[in-house]
């Protein structure tokens, strides 16, 4: 018969020589050794918080990753697993997903009576998540109403003042000061956002946040100012004194942001106005004039960032974009060859036909490779196989009250196929204990061609590759010289971290195979 398997979980709040863990562990251990249990393993959290999420305690994450190869969880007392209702019951559903009971040594939570503790935390814990809730977004709904601060930091150029229940904002002369400047330099001066950004940095001007946190008395943390920067802080309708919210759909910033409307249609103010309606609009003109390519696709820094190497120094190679009536002339240079102070003579090579060089080299020798990637076992397969198996669940249950030739019960079977699949997946990934490379299920072609090129550096970083570039020959014609090029590979990371025998076996197919 086999001996049923127990994981061992502890927590502490705070480290205390009187309150070590060892005790509760003995007790729990004993209690195993009662019930004729073989503990497996044995997690600790220790200045961890019972309040905090599962997925944020790393004992708790082994526990996690063990569940579904334990028959049950054993602490000392109830508390020890969470002191939120809501934690605890997502530590039953996931449990319950697995088949692994939930106990506890004082006998509070036992074999015998786990199912109706379960039932009983369901139900309050689904009564205090709406009770939570309900009374969360009518507190904001009113506070908002009113044009009240409700938390966070005031947008640049204000400050919060007034009692808890009635924050609102007030300027703060010096930071509006710097906005009326800008905003006046912009519009009649025909300044550029990022030369106002450098003379703010040379004149000592702090940026929005260390400029809040010295005002507050915070320690700073010695930011600059950036063209984007300065562009958020005169772009915000908040300069016009209005609440502002978010687009639905879209994240909170200061091109997406919009006022926070009354029942009138009205703007809600939060204080007074640092710009006027006039002055606020020119700015933002001006600004959606010089940004013309707002909106646009980024392809995110050069590809060849840290993979291009200078043969004379083993430097980095720097991309310098450079662009004439269309054309690309953007080059990669070696710094420690430029001007008069250049330790070695100048590296420079046309960027367009580097990177082409070493995009094919790079898909001739690896784009067939199957694509991996890294699956770490934190244990949230487990908590995501608990929902998606309620949600199985709760479709199942929907699906016997519709016609089965109806429009919505080809839907829920739809989706219910989907949830299946997934499910199959976490149950996969919830068997591992270890982390794992795991085949994506395409090839390195196929994850190249659907990156951008900061994508697709990472893939040539994960495969170790060094591109090294050397001077081109005093005399030699003005084009592009393969020869000066040498990619070099130490294969991939999923190739590189296996055993040594492994590798050794697997090093004798990587080079029968970059030889074809």
């Amino acid at each position: 018969m086999r001996q049923p398997t127990c994981v061992i979980y502890d927590r502490l709040s705070r480290l205390f020589a009187e309150e070590a863990p060892d005790h509760r562990i003995a007790a729990c251990k004993a209690y195993a050794e009662q019930r004729g249990w073989r503990v497996v393993h044995v997690a600790t959290d220790t200045n961890v918080s019972g309040a905090s999420r599962l997925e944020d305690r790393p004992g708790m994450r082994e526990v996690l990753s063990w569940l579904p190869r334990a028959d049950y969880v054993l602490a000392a007392k109830l508390d020890r697993y969470a002191r939120s209702v809501l934690e605890f019951q997502r530590l039953l559903r996931a449990a319950e997903t697995t088949s692994t009971t939930i106990v506890t040594a004082d006998g509070v939570v036992s074999p015998e009576n786990a199912s109706i503790i379960i039932n009983v935390l369901a139900a309050f814990a689904e009564y205090e998540r709406d009770m939570i809730k309900a009374r969360i977004t009518a507190s904001k709904e009113h506070f908002r109403s009113k044009g009240n601060h409700l938390g966070g930091l005031a947008p640049y150029g204000y400050a919060v003042s007034g009692p808890v229940n009635n924050k609102r904002w007030i300027i703060d002369e010096p930071a509006a000061e710097i906005i009326r400047e800008c905003a006046d330099r912009l519009i009649n001066h025909g300044a550029s956002l990022t030369g106002l950004a450098r003379e703010l940095n040379e004149r000592g001007i702090l940026p929005p946040a260390d400029h809040a946190r010295k005002r507050d008395g915070r320690k700073l943390r010695n930011q600059r100012w950036h063209s984007t920067t300065l562009r958020d802080v005169l772009y915000t309708p908040a300069l016009r004194g209005w609440l502002i919210q978010a687009v639905p759909g879209t994240k909170r910033g200061a091109l997406t942001n919009q006022p926070v409307l009354d029942a009138e249609g009205k703007p809600v103010s939060a204080g007074p106005e640092i710009l006027s309606a006039e002055v606020w609009s020119a700015v933002r003109a001006v600004i959606d004039g010089k940004s013309k390519g707002r909106g646009a696709e980024r392809t995110g820094k050069a590809l060849l960032l840290h993979v291009a190497q200078c043969s004379e120094c083993d430097g980095p190679m720097y991309r310098q974009r450079r662009s004439v009536k269309g054309t690309d002339y953007s080059t990669y240079v070696c710094r420690n060859g430029v001007g008069k102070r250049g330790s070695h003579k100048p590296n420079v090579i046309t960027a367009r036909y580097l990177e082409e060089l070493v995009t094919a080299d790079y898909l001739k020798r690896f784009g067939t490779f199957a694509f991996m990637h890294w699956a770490e076992p934190d244990g949230s397969a487990v908590l995501q196989l608990s929902e998606v198996t309620g949600q199985i669940e709760r479709l199942a249950g929907n699906l016997s009250a519709l016609d089965p030739n109806g429009a919505a019960a080809r839907v829920v079977i739809s989706q219910l196929t989907a949830l299946e699949q997934r499910q199959a997946e976490l149950q996969a990934e919830a068997a591992h204990s270890e982390g794992r490379w795991v085949n994506s299920g395409g090839t390195v072609a196929d994850a190249w061609k659907a990156r951008d090129d900061e994508g697709r550096r990472a893939l040539l970083t994960d495969l170790g590759a060094r591109v090294v570039v050397r001077p081109a020959t005093p005399g030699a014609p003005k084009r592009f010289d393969p020869q000066r090029v040498t990619p070099n590979y130490d294969g991939p990371a999923w190739w590189r971290e296996l055993d040594p025998a492994a590798a050794h076996l697997e090093a004798i197919a990587l080079e029968e195979e970059l030889a074809l």
